[in-house]
């Protein structure tokens, strides 16, 4: 993607200026959730983690985390908050490019609002990589912005369902792209679509939770 505009760059100003700052205590309505469909004791691979309030949260609850993101500035200041948690790691991790875990090694991978900023070819290649990594039966929980959010067709379409705007670059999820991604890998247990604010913002969202076949 590098005729568009660098995402890491795009984060890397965001994180170091703390814009998400005021989140770092709060986890996400998705987190509390999906958590309860978690076995007890998970091994969970976060990715995009942020300011790590779900990471934090996941752990909180006896699980064991490792939270990647792929810019290196906020994985520092997650390193240095949560110094003190034996059950959560971070690491950086650009999710594009083949993971570097061995296979079935996670009980459940999670998303949140992390995976929308790619391509539908790497979007795929992204979901061979949760479905090598995770465990038989294992869950892959995400959400992202789906195909009614008022930012849809905003700014410079990129593909079908994708744009660009200032500098942030948006795939939009509908109900059916997620089943075509789920496609003979996962066992759909949840799929559905709804309205929150989200940072502030009005948005419209698409949550999956599937078992890894």
């Amino acid at each position: 993607m590098s005729r568009y505009p660098n995402q890491k760059l795009f984060w890397e100003k965001h994180h170091k200026a703390d814009t998400h700052k005021a989140y770092i205590d709060s986890p996400s309505r998705f987190a509390r959730e999906v958590e309860e469909l978690f076995p007890p004791g998970a091994t969970v691979l976060e990715l995009g983690c942020g300011v790590g309030a779900d990471a934090s949260y996941f752990a909180e609850q006896g699980n064991t985390i490792t939270a990647t993101d792929f810019s290196e500035a906020v994985i520092r200041q997650n390193q240095q908050r949560y110094s003190n948690r034996n059950n959560l790691a971070f690491q950086v991790l650009d999710i594009s490019k083949p993971f570097p875990f061995s296979k079935h090694s996670y009980d459940v991978v999670y998303a949140h609002l992390s995976l929308h900023y790619f391509t539908d070819s790497v979007t795929r290649k992204i979901v061979n990589y949760i479905h090598t990594v995770l465990k038989p039966d294992g869950l892959f929980c995400f959400m992202c912005k789906s195909t009614d959010d008022p930012l849809y067709g905003k700014g410079i379409q990129i593909e079908k369902d994708m744009f660009e705007k200032e500098g942030h670059i948006r795939h939009f999820f509908s109900e059916t792209y997620a089943k075509e991604l789920f496609n003979k890998k996962f066992n759909i247990q949840l799929l559905e679509s709804g309205k929150e604010d989200l940072y502030g913002y009005p948005s419209a969202y698409i949550q999956v939770v599937g078992r890894n076949i």
